[in-house]
């Protein structure tokens, strides 16, 4: 299971922050992209090289789209590297064909999946099951700035993103994939804002979200965090699951009166799994 919290470092800045990113969250995503500007990729690409150390956190690298001009000289650069990742994230995704070129394109640096796709066009989130289910694809998630210009949702509002969430969602556990992380928030000053948002994200199915700044570390993981009355449920759905094998039944009922049943006890092992990740 994938790590509930991703902090975003730039690439340019890995000397002063990846040591401090990777004692802050759960998990980092060094980014080629977005925060890289064009002119000075190949020195972030260097810096890739001579700053990334075995941690002891999941590190994915954010790459350039596929068919870009920097698309094979980001996987170029992360070949010495390559044993220290935990993922490669595709920005602009559209269509299982590119994700498939993406997939073959990664063969020779990993021994499994890696991949990771990001949706940020409404022509992307369309295609979500069919991204997902390609081979060599590790996890689906949304790139929602883009996807809210592409939209036309308003950058404070999440309501006009709700289908395109749940597609993302539904399309990774079609897939057999694990559930999604949730894509940023963008005000690092609303703490607020952040919390109700991935409070929605968590009633979505989303397993965790990207941050953009160490203060949104501590909310997002208190969020997607079991609470203690969840963690006491989980416990008590899982003992009393021993009991079905014992008369052979297919539901054996709680203290609290609710009946537990396969479902309810896949459920409460994902809960205490959650825990375990983030110990």
């Amino acid at each position: 299971m994938r790590p509930p919290t991703w902090l975003y470092v730039p690439a340019p800045k890995l000397p002063e922050l990846l040591a401090k990113a990777a004692a802050s969250a759960d998990a980092v995503v060094i980014d080629l992209e977005d925060a890289v500007h064009p002119d000075h990729r190949p020195a972030a690409r260097r810096l890739l090289q001579e700053c990334l150390t075995e941690l002891d956190v999941p590190v994915d690298v954010r790459i350039n789209a596929v068919g870009s001009p920097d698309f094979y000289l980001d996987l170029e650069a992360l070949g010495p590297v390559a044993s220290l990742l935990s993922g490669v994230r595709i920005p602009k995704v559209e269509t299982p064909a590119e994700a498939q070129a993406a997939a073959s394109a990664l063969v020779g640096l990993f021994d499994g999946p890696r991949l990771v796709c990001q949706l940020e066009s409404a022509r992307g989130v369309s295609q979500a099951l069919g991204i997902a289910a390609v081979a060599g694809v590790q996890s689906v998630m949304l790139g929602e700035a883009d996807l809210r210009a592409d939209l036309g949702v308003p950058r404070d509002d999440d309501a006009g993103l709700a289908l395109a969430r749940q597609a993302v969602v539904l399309a990774s556990r079609a897939a057999g994939l694990e559930r999604p992380i949730g894509s940023v928030y963008a005000n690092i000053d609303d703490d607020e804002g952040l919390r109700r948002s991935s409070i929605l994200l968590r009633s979505f199915g989303f397993h965790g979200r990207s941050c953009i700044h160490p203060r949104q570390v501590p909310i997002v993981r208190d969020v997607f965090t079991p609470s203690a009355v969840d963690l006491a449920w989980a416990a008590d759905v899982v003992s009393a699951s021993l009991e079905l094998g014992e008369e052979s039944s297919a539901a054996v009922k709680l203290a609290d009166g609710s009946f537990v049943d396969p479902a309810i006890i896949r459920q409460a092992s994902e809960i205490l799994g959650h825990r375990q990740v983030q110990g």
